[in-house]
């Protein structure tokens, strides 16, 4: 047992013992192999040092090299007055700027693609160095070539003495385009009648030349000696100062177009008239505030013109008797006439509200009937020669009576030939006739008085016991007609006011 035992641990140790080499050598190999690894990195850590120092030389000689180089010259992309100076320097930049001035030109573009220039010894333009070159050499840092070298560069050198002024003013002045003649005006945008509606005239440019400002453009820019100006970016044309797309422009159209196409029209009884486009148009003015309306006074003259026109107060008329004769009148106020200023107060108040419609005319006397006479249905009719008087009323006859009317013989004769209007009507009423002196000749009570011509009129004469015949004329009133009482009462019962009185 006991040597089994023994046995047993002699072969355990043989094994651990192989294990333990076996660890020994793998751990060595571990060993051997990092070693290897470091000694390699430790290589590459220095040639990369190697490397990054080298190209540092590389770009601080490439740096410096570019810095020296450009200490004396200008850097790519630089102009001068136009002229290229990349890579030169200020001496042979001198020169290039003493050449460009004996052969400068200016070439200056007008509308229309028109083109003239100006000569650099017509205006005896020579260069003066005034070390301009030197100044933007000294703006360009050859140390800063990494920032400053890219892109364009242009500069501008002033040379405000180097030209003869009077010669380029008698220059610009000789230009065509600076000719009166051959400038086309400038004209503003306008609204403007085609005949049948307004429109907006859009704005002529023109061509016409602000000269002070064009000249001040031509020297500035032979000033920075530039090759090239053109009057339209230079802002030297004349401008209108009113456009197409005007904002007030564009209200004035519409309320033109708006009044221009109202519609009135006036119905005279004998005849329409239909305002026209032509007079609308005639009847605006344009007020302070920029607004259109229509002028009160202006229109009035037209409603004038209406009323001559549709009046019938003292125009002669035919008149049939009872009797079946024609009698012609041409004396009275009857009839009808216009009161102007209501009619044209109705009519401009339609349309300065923009409305269109029909304006109902305002008489301020007015007659039976339109057309004809005048006369309809109801009307006194006194007839001088056979003193006589009818009453119609809507066509009926009320009354039919003998009167005596004034006496001729004394010079109270009646007025005839003509229609009268009723003016009034009193009841009862006394009558008062006056000398030359002012003096009373009469006073006679009456029950009614109806006058129709001055202090002529109808009335009751109680007094009276006979009427007709030739009383009239050695016993007639003072022109007034003497009317039997309750004929004159019948005829006061329904008469108006403006009724028509006939007399013949």
């Amino acid at each position: 047992m006991i040597i089994q035992i023994v046995r047993k641990f002699i072969i355990d140790m043989k094994d651990h013992k192989k294990e333990k080499l076996k660890a020994l050598k793998k751990a060595d190999e571990k060993l051997k192999k990092e070693n290897r690894k470091k000694k390699k990195n430790k290589k590459s850590k220095k040639v990369l040092g190697v490397v990054l120092g080298t190209g540092a030389a590389v770009i601080l000689a490439g740096y410096v090299g570019v810095g020296f180089y450009y200490q004396d010259k200008f850097y790519p992309g630089t102009a001068i007055n136009g002229v290229d100076c990349s890579g030169r320097d200020t001496a042979y930049v001198r020169e290039l700027l003493k050449n460009s001035a004996e052969t400068y030109s200016l070439t200056i573009r007008e509308r229309g693609d028109q083109t003239e220039s100006i000569e650099g010894n017509t205006i005896q333009l020579s260069y003066q160095d005034d070390n301009g070159a030197q100044e933007v050499k000294n703006q360009q840092n050859s140390w800063l070539w990494p920032i400053q070298i890219f892109g364009d560069k242009n500069y501008t050198v002033n040379a405000d003495s180097s030209y003869n002024e009077e010669s380029l003013n008698q220059a610009v002045a000789a230009l065509a385009c600076m000719q009166d003649a051959n400038m086309t005006p400038v004209q503003d945008a306008r609204v403007e009648d085609n005949g049948t509606t307004y429109e907006i005239v859009p704005e002529v440019e023109g061509t016409t030349l602000d000269k002070e400002k064009t000249l001040a453009a031509v020297k500035a820019a032979v000033d920075q000696r530039q090759t090239e100006i053109s009057l339209e970016e230079a802002d030297c044309y004349v401008k209108p100062a009113v456009r197409q797309d005007d904002e007030n422009l564009k209200k004035e159209a519409e309320q033109l177009n708006k009044f221009t196409s109202l519609q009135a029209s006036l119905n005279f009884g004998t005849g329409t008239e239909t305002v026209t486009r032509d007079q609308l148009k005639s009847w605006l003015k344009k007020g302070d505030d920029g607004n259109y309306y229509f002028d009160t006074e202006t229109v009035k003259q037209t409603v004038i013109a209406w009323s001559e026109k549709y009046n019938t107060i003292g125009k002669p008329r035919d008149f049939v008797t009872s009797n079946g004769a024609t009698v012609h009148l041409t004396q009275g106020d009857y009839g009808w006439r216009l009161w102007q200023d209501k009619t044209t107060e109705s009519l401009v108040n339609m349309l300065n509200a923009g409305q269109s419609g029909a304006v109902e005319p305002t008489w301020l006397y007015s007659g039976e009937k339109h057309g004809g006479n005048d006369i309809d249905g109801t009307y006194v009719e006194i007839s001088i020669s056979e003193q006589r008087m009818w009453f119609y009323k809507n066509g009926t006859l009320l009354v039919d009576t003998p009167v005596v009317t004034g006496n001729p013989n004394n010079g109270n004769g009646t007025p005839s030939g003509g229609v009268w209007r009723l003016k009034d009507k009193a009841s009862p009423s006394t009558l008062v006739g006056r000398n030359p002196d002012g003096s009373i000749e009469y006073e006679t009570p009456v029950n009614y008085w109806m006058p129709f011509n001055g202090g002529v009129g109808i009335h009751d004469l109680t007094s009276r016991s006979s009427f007709g015949g030739d009383i009239y004329l050695y016993n007639g009133s003072h022109g007034c007609i003497n009317t039997p009482l309750d004929n004159a009462r019948t005829i006061y019962e329904n008469i108006e006011v403006n009724t028509p009185v006939v007399v013949y």
